[in-house]
């Protein structure tokens, strides 16, 4: 019998796919098509690349933005899966290798992060990607999860450990478990040995419709802009496998930020975890602190694509009346949601001239973080800022496979 085993985003990767969005701005002066093309144009010669697009028309649109970025579109693989959702990290192939040179998918259940049931129609065709995408890459085996599971909330060190949010995998998306039969059934399609619980995911991640959350000036009338409902890969990520990174709030900040008070909480929870894990030779594991990025908040107007997707969801949890005309958001806002991939990470970034120049130092201080934990790889920052107002990502946008043989 052939073991297999998850794999370290930090090995070897032989793919990584990415969907286009269906829309080329998020807002009027935010473009999605622009970042999207930049994040490939970083990803050239270091993997192949596969453009998942929603129709042959959105795959003209992104021909025509990355010839104009200066990207090959000979060398890139396009193909066809109407998702308006652009965050394959969550539904695409989670592959392992196996120590004879096979790979496998891991096929989890799917629930729209917790917004919709499993039957809705969109949980529904989105459940179908990840077969798609493993059909793509020539990956038949799969391996069945009772769960329901997205890929953005596992992260692993190849060595058996992986690292999860404990109320996103249990009380939000599989309440009707326990948390040990949870633990149980990922460490058996996985073929784990440990699992490292953070509590809860940040504030700012939590599930978008709650109601207010502060705004610039300390009082409740902003709103998360979109949120992926509580996932580790925007707080807490391994650079190798016995290195950590995670976001980090000191108390001077929570003193002049409300928002950064009621994130520091939760990841003050998570560092007293991770700094007590140890790793599978009994070694605690190595800790670098990475900033978290100021509040930007943007003002969202109805003729904006990121103001209609956030209007599709009718109810508020709380007893706020559903805001009409502009609304302010925060976007999801990260420096851990950084992709690696062999000899490059493509990181996020948000300094832009104009604005306060504590935003430029924190991206400075990112990017020092990153250079300390991938000494011998490319460091590409990236403003995903239109990205960020669906609720993710560089990393959620993208999903890469590994190689089947690990050096």
């Amino acid at each position: 019998m052939e073991n297999f085993r998850t794999v370290g985003e930090f090995e070897k990767q032989e793919s990584v796919l990415i969907i286009w969005p269906p829309c080329a701005n998020a807002t009027r002066k935010l473009s999605t098509d622009i970042v999207s093309a930049q994040v490939v144009l970083a990803l050239m010669g270091e993997v192949e690349v596969i453009v998942c697009c929603y129709d042959e028309e959105v795959q003209k649109r992104a021909k025509q933005e990355l010839d104009r970025q200066g990207v090959d579109t000979a060398l890139i693989r396009f193909v066809i899966f109407p998702s308006p959702i652009i965050y394959p990290r969550d539904f695409g192939a989670e592959v392992m290798i196996g120590d004879l040179g096979s790979r496998a998918r891991v096929d989890f259940r799917f629930d729209m992060y917790g917004y919709y049931p499993e039957d809705d129609e969109l949980s529904h065709l989105l459940q179908g990607f990840s077969e798609f995408h493993a059909k793509c890459i020539g990956i038949e085996n799969t391996r069945y999860s009772e769960l329901i599971s997205e890929g953005g909330d596992r992260e692993f060190n190849g060595c058996g450990v992986m690292m999860a949010i404990q109320e996103t995998e249990v009380d939000k998306r599989n309440p009707g478990k326990t948390v040990m039969e949870v633990e149980q059934e990922l460490k058996r399609v996985f073929n784990l040995e440990q699992i490292i619980w953070l509590p809860q995911c940040s504030y700012a991640d939590e599930y978008a419709y709650s109601g207010p959350i502060p705004s610039a000036d300390g009082t409740f009338r902003s709103f998360r802009s979109a949120s992926a409902n509580g996932h580790i890969d925007e707080i807490c990520r391994f650079a190798n496998t016995d290195t950590i990174l995670i976001a980090h709030i000191s108390e001077e900040e929570a003193r002049e930020s409300k928002l950064h008070a009621l994130d520091k909480e939760r990841l003050d929870r998570a560092y007293d975890v991770v700094k007590t894990a140890c790793n599978k030779d009994g070694q605690p594991f190595r800790i670098l602190k990475m900033p978290v990025p100021e509040p930007i908040y943007i003002d969202l107007y109805p003729e904006d694509d990121a103001y209609n997707l956030w209007r599709e969801h009718k109810v508020l949890l709380d007893v706020t009346p559903f805001p009409d005309g502009p609304i302010n958001v925060l976007p999801a806002l990260s420096y851990c949601n950084f992709l690696i991939a062999n000899n490059v990470v493509v990181a996020q970034k948000y300094y832009e001239e104009g604005m306060s120049e504590r935003i430029r130092e924190k991206d400075e201080q990112a990017l020092q973080v990153l250079q300390t934990a991938f000494p011998n790889r490319h460091i590409i920052q990236i403003n995903p800022l239109a990205l960020n107002l669906y609720g993710g990502g560089i990393h959620c946008h993208t999903r890469n496979v590994p190689f089947a043989q690990q050096v």
